[in-house]
């Protein structure tokens, strides 16, 4: 099973769950493998591979991949319907997570595990640690009451029972914890749930030792540790890996089409001399450097005998707008200068182009079928 399918359909949910099922009865019938008490595989494997089209980039998956992580997820007697464990896609891999309850539950598997727990410290909470006589650390006390359990967290630790009864301790301080976080790729979901991933983190690291040191079958072991190394590589919430589409010519031609037209400066023309006017009488006038130029304020209109033949940035305001008027262009009578010379822009451009003019299409009609190829 090394090929890429869909595993939306029943029919490709069905083969991975089968192929999996037999796997494990291989095992405990040829390593006498211990199935956990109550534990049902087929239930839990049924509702993993129901829940596996949801996972985003899914689609890119590989068929090994689902089945190897599927097989650790029952090794270690773990199930989605319980919220033990949720699963990411990362390019063509399937990776499995545990969650804090998942964590507990598989440690209790341990022979040498009794009962596991974890705690969050708060900000101005009691919390008195101290080094036993053999030089370990324990908890002499945490108190807290209900004002505090919005506060910061400022630490974590984890009491292990183990079978003899003796307890062990993890204490982790929020700087600790930030440390382990950092060796994942993002930190999205610690951020998210803060405590869960806190008290995940603690257990993890106090269960270190007793699970590399215990008895307990190898498979289990190692589905255990393969799971804890995929939490600390890939601690985010699912990624879209879905490659972009390619884009075929239509789709190129469209996008080259909604771009905006560039603007086109009137080509410079040679001013005509002319007699100069009679001086018109002597006002106050206000210059274009003193104007708020906005569409609340009007330009004062200023006097003009006849319209020039070619107007531009050394024209005044009424000029240019005579100019228009003379030329049958509408404008703004807000406008800037800069504005309405666009405007005359607009009508010398349009002058350029004769409407009358035929394009030349050649003798063969136009074929839509030859240009699309």
């Amino acid at each position: 099973m090394t090929e890429t399918f869909n595993i939306s359909k029943t029919a490709s949910q069905q083969l991975v769950a089968n192929s999996v099922t037999k796997d494990f009865q291989d095992l405990v019938e040829a390593q006498d493998f211990k199935v956990p008490d109550g534990y049902h595989v087929a239930n839990a494997l049924q509702e993993a591979v129901a829940t596996l089209p949801t996972v985003k980039g899914i689609t890119s998956v590989s068929a090994d991949s689902i089945k190897k992580t599927l097989f650790d997820m029952v090794v270690q007697g773990l199930s989605p319907a319980k919220t033990q464990v949720y699963f990411i896609a990362y390019g063509n891999q399937l990776q499995m997570q545990r969650s804090y309850f998942g964590t507990q539950q598989v440690l209790k598997r341990l022979k040498d595990i009794k009962d596991i727990q974890a705690y969050v410290v708060r900000k101005d909470e009691e919390f008195d640690v101290d080094y036993d006589e053999n030089g370990g650390l324990i908890v002499k006390a945490h108190h807290t009451d209900f004002m505090k359990l919005d506060n910061e967290i400022v630490g974590a630790y984890a009491v292990i029972t183990k079978a003899d009864g003796e307890k062990q301790y993890e204490v982790m301080t929020k700087k600790q914890i930030d440390t382990s976080w950092g060796q994942a790729r993002t930190t999205n979901v610690h951020k998210k749930f803060p405590e869960e991933m806190a008290k995940r983190t603690v257990i993890n690291r106090a269960a270190k030792n007793i699970i590399n040191t215990s008895g307990d079958d190898d498979n289990l072991i190692a589905a255990i540790n393969s799971t804890t190394a995929n939490e600390n590589k890939y601690d985010d919430e699912p990624k879209d890996v879905t490659p972009a589409p390619k884009q075929n010519a239509l789709s190129r031609m469209a996008k080259v089409a909604t771009k905006e037209p560039e603007k086109v400066e009137p080509e410079p023309t040679e001013k005509v001399s002319e007699p100069e006017p009679e001086p018109a009488p002597k006002q106050d006038v206000i210059s274009d450097a003193e104007l708020p130029f906005n569409d609340e304020t009007e330009l004062p209109e200023e006097p003009v005998k006849s319209a020039p033949d070619q107007v531009d940035s050394e024209n005044t305001v009424a000029e240019i707008k005579y100019w228009l008027d003379q030329h049958h262009m509408l404008y703004q009578q807000s406008a800037t200068k800069a504005q309405l010379l666009e405007r005359v822009a607009d009508y010398l451009n349009e002058q350029e182009t004769n409407p009358d003019e035929e394009i030349d299409m050649g003798d063969t009609p136009y074929q839509p079928d030859e240009f699309w190829g």
